[in-house]
């Protein structure tokens, strides 16, 4: 070809590169093979007719270049066989390739650092037909579900394998489920590689499985049908004991593996290495049941200073939280309600006494009742669950709930006598009322997401007082009577909220405050005639802040 073009030789083989550059082949031996193929069939022959075979092969994707490139030379060395007269012996074309391959092999692309050890460029047809994932054993074989009204442990398939070939690429996320390092319920992987074609049988396919583990590698015949075991992370347990924290999304453990090939064909498009992330979540399925009762009702009084909360005065807590079907001390739980939430109750109560015996002009004060929190029973179940897609994608958190609770259970009466101008009147304030909190929870797909699915299991709420005055007799004939209804009012937040403390998942909650508590009155004098005033009967205060944990 020197010969023949004499001086344009340069110009020729520049202009070859350039073209070579703008269809995406940047690697100098891909570059100067694509060259060659100008002297062998002439200058952009695949545009000309009867090549529509190497126009259709460099529509691949430009990060397959070196893949097209060597399916170029190979379809160019099939089609110079088949030619009776061609000018060029097939033969003598994949000689000078294989020179090419020597000579420009060890360069990279134009303008980038050249590697001081660059790695071979391939040149034999070495790719895979299938690849297979599938558990062998798998970690979770059953989850907690409502089966006839009653909580059961129910059977889980197995997910199916995976499979990767022509038709179905290796998913950039695969997930699994297993246990901590040192369980026996590990789950494990295997993988089995089909070849289509093969270098060296002793170099590829190579596998790698990269992770806190370390490196595990396996080569050529071993890479068949290989498995391994599937750990996750240590997870730390909620400070506050098993169930205190519900629907916690604990991070998963990511390994790398990579199964590789040259990815080359002679004929066809190759699949390539298999490179994917395994995300490995906790396999614990947890079930929660509780079921508290409230305290009798009651008469309130003020403790002696620094004198202890009876017990008395708390309510029934019964608890029963399972992990995997096995029990758990629940005994952390149960205290955190009792304990926590019914002393704090308990506490809140006095503080309304007190504030009422505060009261300007009131005399005798009482109260009497019951206020609870969070009475009922609710039931959850939660823990990581595979999507939609199986292992090909990420794992989500399952949660079913059933709650059939009162956020608050009021039933309180204050009494007193009230002197104003110059008359009496007794008045007894009440607050009669619940705010249910009663729901059912699901969540096992993607969509809605955790948040939007528990929100609605936090009651907000506010119950009114009512008021009622019985004028009393007095020397000066004055009455006090209402003079319209009262204000004021318990609010409240009650349920499950994301956890406050650090950390994911949902904690048990309860937030109460007093609206100030107002009264319209009317005095009555048989000789000064009448008046209204405003008579403050409880002041706006925070009564509670709980949480569990």
């Amino acid at each position: 070809m020197p010969e023949r073009l004499g001086e344009r030789y340069p110009a020729f083989v520049e202009h070859a590169v350039q073209q070579a550059e703008k269809r995406g082949i940047e690697r100098a031996a891909a570059v100067a093979r694509y060259v060659n193929l100008w002297f062998v069939w002439g200058p952009a022959f695949h545009d000309k007719p009867g090549f529509e075979w190497a126009l259709g092969l460099l529509a691949a994707p430009r990060e397959r270049h070196w893949a097209t490139v060597h399916r170029l030379v190979q379809r160019s060395v099939t089609e110079l066989q088949r030619l009776p007269d061609a000018r060029i012996d097939a033969a003598a074309l994949a000689a000078a390739d294989a020179r090419l391959l020597d000579t420009f092999g060890p360069l990279g692309r134009r303008g980038a650092l050249h590697l001081p050890e660059p790695a071979p460029a391939p040149r034999h047809a070495c790719d895979l037909e299938a690849v297979e994932l599938r558990l062998l054993e798998a970690a979770v074989t059953q989850q907690y579900e409502v089966v006839a009204g009653e909580w059961r442990r129910v059977d889980l398939a197995a997910p199916a394998a995976l499979r990767v070939d022509a038709a179905h690429p290796a998913p950039r996320l695969v997930g699994v489920l297993s246990q901590a390092p040192g369980s026996p319920r590990l789950s494990r992987m295997q993988l089995r590689a089909r070849t289509h074609a093969v270098c060296d049988a002793a170099v590829h396919p190579a596998l790698d499985y990269a992770g806190t583990h370390g490196l595990w590698r396996w080569q050529g015949h071993e890479t068949r049908a290989v498995n391994w075991p599937l750990a996750t992370l240590q997870q730390a347990p909620p400070a506050a004991g098993p169930g205190s924290a519900i629907a916690e999304e604990t991070s998963p453990d990511i390994f790398k593996l990579e199964l590789q090939v040259c990815g080359l064909r002679n004929d066809g498009d190759a699949i390539g290495a298999v490179v994917s992330q395994v995300w490995v979540w906790p396999a614990a399925q947890w079930w929660l049941e509780l079921q508290r009762q409230a305290a009798p009702a009651r008469a309130i009084s003020l403790p002696a200073p620094a004198a202890p909360q009876p017990a008395a005065v708390r309510g029934v807590t019964r608890c029963r939280v399972e992990c995997d079907g096995q029990p758990q001390d629940a005994t952390a739980l149960r205290q955190g309600f009792e304990e926590g939430l019914d002393d704090t109750t308990a506490t809140a109560l006095q503080t309304l006494l007190s504030a009422w015996s505060g009261a300007e002009g009131l005399s005798a004060p009482r109260l009497e009742g019951v206020l609870a929190l969070l009475v009922g029973r609710a039931a959850f179940t939660w823990g990581w669950k595979l999507g939609p897609a199986g292992l090909a994608g990420r794992a989500l958190m399952r949660l079913v709930g059933e709650l059939q609770m009162q956020a608050c259970q009021a039933d309180l009466t204050f009494e007193g006598e009230l002197a104003a101008r110059g008359a009496r009147s007794r008045i007894t304030l009440r607050c009669v009322a619940q705010a249910p909190l009663q729901l059912s929870l699901r969540r096992e797909a993607p969509e809605p997401a955790l948040l939007p699915t528990m929100l609605p299991a936090l009651a907000r709420f506010r119950l009114p007082f009512e008021a009622e005055v019985v004028p009393l007799a007095s020397d000066s004939g004055t009455l006090l009577q209402a003079a319209g209804p009262g204000s004021g009012a318990l609010v409240g937040e009650v349920g499950l909220r994301p956890r406050t403390s650090g950390g994911s998942g949902w904690e048990w909650c309860a937030a109460l405050r007093l609206e100030p508590v107002n009264l319209a009155l009317e005095w009555v004098d048989p000789l000064l005639g009448r008046g209204t005033f405003t008579q403050a009967l409880l002041p706006a205060q925070v009564l509670l802040d709980w949480k569990l944990g």
